[in-house]
Parts: structure tokens; sequence; C-alpha cells
């Protein structure tokens, strides 16, 4: 065994996560760190191994994209500071929404400059975010420890989605989202190939998550994450749907699969973020056969596509 496995091993001797690390090196030594942690992180969720040669399921679809597709845009959009750029080259920058600040380090975030009310967030990872509401008090130097702390994570070694490691470490500040107090809605359109296939619909975020998938002209779709219970009688249809259907084509555009997130804010759309890889490529739908159902959806690149843009 080399020194530097050995090392490895030593620091990280327990969990779930740092296990599946040890088992892709010594199961797949030589093979590139992230597409061995793919591998395994399937084996561990459904039970077998992912068939990358000749992928089925939806969740086998997206780690295939995420083994073979290492062109260097996938980290701009997925990157919540660059994709602001990203939105105004695609003549969307107005769904972006409001930026109070953007820092390199923890240490430089100025509270002091910013209003009552504020989101902070870390650029290159998911759910490291910070909610500042309104009139309530913040602890500045146990948050400067928590930016730090998600600054100084790999995001990318706990799905293999390599993307996170390619972008800068920053800090953003943006506007808080106040919906006069209530719930703000998440609308996360599926796109396959350009076009929208289904959207989840999420809610009471903070409070007990509720989600329902809908079809594109807003029906119920027959499936759901295997982890929500029925969610009942359907949302009402949004009448910024329309709208955001077009800006996630418009920013799907040269991508086999994006997820784009959207809010509406007092009657405002608004991007979230742009995914890759939902669920960081392990989606489980129920009933069990709409997993490879909704793989047939998306159909894949050929492999010299990806190589050639690179």
């Amino acid at each position: 065994m080399g020194k530097d496995l050995k090392a490895f091993m030593a620091r990280y001797v327990s969990g779930w996560r740092s296990s599946r690390h040890i088992e892709a090196r010594l199961r797949f030594p030589g093979m590139n760190f992230h597409e061995a942690l793919t591998r395994v992180t399937y084996k561990r969720i459904f039970g077998v191994w992912p068939d990358l040669e000749n992928p089925r399921t939806i969740s086998e679809k997206m780690c295939w994209l995420k083994v073979n597709d290492k062109r260097p845009q996938n980290a701009v959009i997925t990157d919540k500071y660059r994709l602001r750029g990203y939105a105004e080259q695609n003549g969307l920058g107005h769904l972006m929404n409001e930026l109070h600040g953007v820092w390199d380090r923890a240490d430089d975030v100025d509270f002091g400059a910013l209003p009552d009310a504020y989101a902070l967030k870390v650029t290159n990872g998911s759910a490291w975010n910070v909610i500042k509401a309104p009139g309530q008090a913040i602890d500045e130097e146990a948050t400067r420890k928590r930016l730090d702390l998600w600054m100084k994570t790999d995001m990318s070694d706990h799905k293999g989605e390599w993307y996170y490691a390619a972008s800068p470490a920053r800090i953003i500040a943006e506007h808080y989202l106040d919906n006069g107090g209530g719930d703000i809605p998440d609308y996360k359109l599926f796109v396959f190939n350009g076009e929208t296939r289904f959207i989840q619909y999420c809610e009471t975020r903070y409070s007990g998550l509720r989600s329902i998938f809908m079809s594109p002209q807003w029906e119920p779709m027959p499936f759901t994450y295997a982890v929500f219970a029925p969610y009942g009688p359907p949302p009402p249809r949004p009448e910024a749907l329309d709208e955001m259907i077009e800006a996630a084509k418009t920013l799907s555009q040269g991508f086999a699969l994006v997820r784009a997130d959207f809010y509406i804010n007092k009657g405002r759309l608004l991007l979230g973020e742009l995914s890759l890889n939902p669920v960081g490529g392990y989606t489980v739908f129920k009933p069990d056969e709409w997993n490879e159902k909704i793989g047939d959806w998306l159909e894949l690149p050929d492999k010299a596509t990806l190589t050639a843009s690179s």
C-alpha cells in the first residue's frame, strides 16, 4: 500500500462518506478518482454497479455524463457567481437576484455594509447558505468560521461532481427574498436535450419539505422521489410558467441535461441555480419503473463531441 493511501486511510477511518473514498481508491486503483467515487456511491445507493457502457436508468445516464462530460463550461454554469455572467450573455441577466457583495475570503465579508436582511452563499457547492432574516441577530465570528469551513471543503469529493473543484471558492451576498412572510416555492425544471420534461415543485423547505412533479402543461406526473410522501391536490399553475420554460430552454443549450431552478418573489421571476446532476446524479424515483422510463427521455451525446469541445 502506497504512502499516500496509508495517510489517507489514517485520516479517514470512519463514516459512510470516508469509507466510500477508501473503497473507491482500493477497488479502482489508477481510475480517475471522481469516476471511481461515482461508481462506488451508485453501488451504495442502488445495491448494484452502474452500467456506464450501456446506461439505461436516469441515474446511470447522469453518472455517465458526470464521468464523460468534462467541458470547462460545466464549471461555469454550476458556479453561483459565474452563472450571473452566463445568464447575462444569454439575455437573461434580469432573472438574477440582486447582488450585495462578493468576497474571496470569509474574513473579508463586510457585514457592516450589508442591508438588514440578506443571503450569504459559498459559490462552488450545494446548500452552503446563511440566511439572515429582517431584524434577526447574526453572530459574525461564527458565520465567518462556517463560511471558511465550507470554502475549504471540496464538494466534488462528496458525490463525484468534479466541476465544483474546477471553480474558485467565493462568497456572495444576495438580496433577501421576502414573500410577505410566506413560503417561497421552488420550481425545478428538468430539461432534457433542450426540452422541459417535468417540473419539481417544492414548498415549506424549512418546515418539512413537500414536493410534487408536474408536467410542462401543469398536470401531475405519475412519479415522485422515493423519499417523498404523496403531495395531495396539485398547487396552482404559476403565471410565469411559460417564461420559466423558455428561459430554461435558452440556458440549457449545449447541455444534455440541466435542472433549472426558479423562484417567484412578489411576482418577479428569479433564477436560483443550474444543476447538471440533480441529487448528485443519484435520483431514486417511485414507482421503480420510472427510473428507466425517465432515462429513455434523455439522449446522451457522442463522446467525441464532448472531447472536441473540451
